[in-house]
């Protein structure tokens, strides 16, 4: 459970603390930089996918085509 933050009086703020902060702040920064790559990824991927997908569908058309256009040359035996 996430505890409630506080202010912490000046007098209070020793090296303890000051060694903290510094610690949280550079995990801190490290986790946005983690996510925002995490993201960036997760975008290059999706344009990857849809251009894949967009070139599956295409290839997918002309196998359909091909079909069509065999079986227009194939003599009929009834």
């Amino acid at each position: 459970m996430k505890q409630m933050m506080s202010q912490i009086k000046d007098s209070a703020k020793d090296s303890k603390y000051w060694t903290r902060r510094v610690k949280n702040n550079a995990a801190a920064r490290r986790s946005r930089e983690a996510r925002h790559k995490k993201e960036n990824q997760i975008r290059v991927r999706a344009a990857w996918l849809e251009k894949e997908n967009i070139r599956l569908r295409v290839e997918l058309l002309d196998a359909r085509q091909q079909i069509v256009d065999l079986n227009r040359e194939r003599p009929r035996n009834n």
